[in-house]
């Protein structure tokens, strides 16, 4: 797939979501929605996040086998729907028809998996967007390693990528990521959200063919070292705006570490208030949970509301 035209995007009313982030206000971020109290990654999380008082709605996107941009964590549809098998093996009718809702409790029975498109049109004149991309990214382990094949070299800052991710304990398949983050900006593009998200992800070549695709569109950055030190000195190195470590890697030294390569710093806090508190505490600019109103109660509790 080669990177989209560039066109220009239509012009969004405010600040576009790069400004914000480079402003380091915080954020408070719905993870898959209010997925705490409703079934995660549906329209259903993502309203309720909003009036919970989310600024961003954070999920999960794979492609369908007609080429479709669905909004769900897993690359099987077995743990949050009523179906069995990959997605990816799957048309967007095939997801369509499965029950999204049920598994999390009788009153949401009926409720389904949306596209990206169905999010975008609804939410994204309400709120921020994080689009992080699922498929094509699996642990790796040094015993058994995994280099991805060498596809899009020629595109700026992919070959690093590409070397960068063969040293992770996360596996990026590129031939899946790549195309996946090109559904995912056209679809953005389409519904004019295209300076309203960020696309996130533990794949750094997908990140780094987006930030070459579309320089205008911001781009988070996934990791799960303990250290974040080469992290953030990659991430800064590839124009990535937002590093994402896990919440034990949260320490005063890897958030400074990354606000001095010129980063913002957004950490999943799961649905934890110690854990949102400790965060909080430690400087970073975004708290991703599933309870956005007990984030927001805490912010309020502590003057920051």
């Amino acid at each position: 797939m080669h990177p989209p035209s560039g066109s220009p995007s239509p012009a969004d009313a405010g600040p576009t979501f790069r400004a914000v982030l480079k402003s380091r206000r915080f954020l408070r971020v719905a993870h898959r929605g209010a997925s705490a109290y409703a079934p995660e990654n549906t329209l259903e999380a993502f309203e309720l996040a909003i009036a919970q008082g989310a600024e961003v709605l954070e999920l999960d996107v794979h492609l369908t086998r007609d080429n479709e941009v669905v909004v769900i964590h897993d690359a099987r549809v077995d743990r949050t729907t009523d179906g069995r098998g990959e997605v990816q093996a799957m048309t967007l009718a095939e997801i369509k028809a499965l029950d999204a809702g049920g598994w999390f409790g009788e009153r949401w029975r009926d409720v389904h998996i949306p596209t990206l498109r169905e999010v975008l049109e609804r939410f994204a004149d309400q709120a921020w967007i994080d689009i992080e991309l699922k498929a094509g990214i699996a642990m790796s382990f040094p015993s058994r390693p995994s280099a991805p094949p060498s596809v899009h070299d020629a595109v700026p800052g992919v070959s690093a990528a590409l070397a960068q991710m063969r040293g992770s304990l996360m596996a990026e398949d590129p031939t899946v990521t790549i195309p996946l983050a090109g559904r995912v900006l056209e679809v953005v593009e389409q519904t004019g959200a295209l300076l309203r998200g960020v696309i996130s992800g533990f794949g750094a070549v997908a990140l780094a063919w987006t930030r070459a695709a579309r320089p205008d569109v911001p781009t988070q950055w996934a990791v799960v070292s303990t250290d974040v030190a080469d992290d953030a000195a990659f991430a800064s190195r590839a124009g990535f705006d937002v590093l994402s470590p896990q919440a034990y890697a949260a320490t005063e030294r890897n958030v400074s570490r990354a606000h001095d390569a010129g980063l913002a710093v957004h950490i999943c806090a799961g649905d934890s208030e110690e854990t949102m508190a400790r965060l909080i505490s430690l400087g970073v600019d975004a708290v991703k949970t599933g309870r956005p109103d007990r984030l927001r109660a805490l912010l309020s509790a502590l003057g920051r509301a």
